[in-house]
């Protein structure tokens, strides 16, 4: 009996148009629903129609009352190789939600997805292209985490703003160092890609995390790299009923604030919950920060608690700063 052995292109010719290679990475799309039924199926058919990998699509439904389930039903069933649906019926809230499909995930790069949004073709080969180069240089061990830009769209897909960077006026680059991620973040769960030495470490995610894209920017701030693709990769849909969402930094908005310029109380909870978040990330990896990562993320733990002219010592001293001097004079008044 002849073994006939077949080289690539020959094995590659044999291969169906829509066969996934097994010499292709594994990626875990990671995706919580919560009432989407509506834009859901849009976002579905474009990571489907993703390239560059061998795509595990894990959802989690977080109590959708619509038809949502059913969707992902039909989905799975016509999928079955590619999605999977992690039911428990419990209702955790979005953070909570990802963070339990985190500790589900086990393949060498994760994504988030959201469900009301779109990706652009090419996204996820764009995305892991760049991990790989960043382990090629730092190390598959290095937590390491991707991100890129988003196009805003309207509910119905129309053209807001072609970079969600400009429009909401953050700088994802000098945003991205450890001190400037504890007061704001600017790295994106849907738009981002992590490796599996970052999932492991930042996993679970805490309850204090305010969300879990941003607990993740912080550990990889602190003990990893991050790294920015200018480049949008998503749609990133507006239809009212965001759990975030994008606002337009302009003159409008700017007048809006203006009307709430001293009232504290908004600033001093956002305080409060970032300088929570911030005593996690200390109390859970404390021994493995630098001293001066030490020194300034307790500073920042401790600015709710600490008095007017130290509250200010702190931002002035450890450069706890927003992108824009807009932003940052309102913080100094309002803090």
């Amino acid at each position: 009996m002849k073994v006939r052995v077949l080289h690539n292109r020959q094995k590659a010719a044999l291969r169906p148009a829509n066969a996934v290679s097994d010499e292709l990475p594994t990626v875990d799309v990671l995706m919580s629903t919560y009432n989407g039924a509506d834009f859901l199926p849009a976002q579905l058919d474009s990571i489907l129609a993703q390239s560059g990998a061998r795509l595990r699509l894990l959802v989690r439904d977080d109590g959708s009352q619509d038809h949502t389930c059913a969707l992902l039903q039909q989905y799975a069933k016509r999928h079955p190789h590619t999605i999977e649906l992690l039911a428990d019926g419990q209702h955790l809230g979005t953070s909570a939600s990802f963070g339990r499909l985190l500790v589900a995930a086990s393949a060498p790069y994760v994504m988030f997805s959201d469900q009301d949004d779109v990706w652009l073709p090419g996204k996820v080969e764009l995305l892991l292209s760049r991990m790989r180069r960043a382990e090629a240089e730092h190390g598959p061990d290095c937590p390491l985490l991707v991100h890129s830009d988003l196009c805003v769209v309207d509910r119905n897909g129309r053209l807001l703003g072609g970079s969600f960077w400009k429009y909401q006026n953050i700088d994802p680059i000098g945003g991205s160092s450890l001190n400037r991620l504890l007061v704001q973040n600017v790295a994106t769960g849907c738009a981002m890609m992590m490796n599996r030495s970052l999932a492991q470490l930042a996993s679970p995610v805490p309850p204090q995390a305010i969300v879990h894209d941003w607990w993740l920017a912080l550990v990889a701030a602190a003990l990893g790299r991050i790294i920015c693709i200018t480049a949008p990769t998503v749609l990133y849909r507006q239809h009212g009923g965001n759990q975030i969402g994008a606002v337009r930094w302009d003159a409008a908005h700017l007048v809006r604030k203006a009307t709430t310029a001293f009232d504290r109380r908004p600033v001093a909870e956002n305080m409060r919950r970032a300088a929570a978040q911030a005593q996690a990330l200390l109390q859970r990896y404390g021994p493995q920060l630098s001293p001066q990562q030490h020194s300034a993320v307790a500073a920042f733990a401790a600015i709710p608690t600490a008095g007017f002219l130290r509250r200010r010592m702190h931002i002035a001293r450890y450069g706890f700063l927003r992108t824009g001097w807009i932003r940052n004079l309102a913080l100094l008044a309002r803090v």
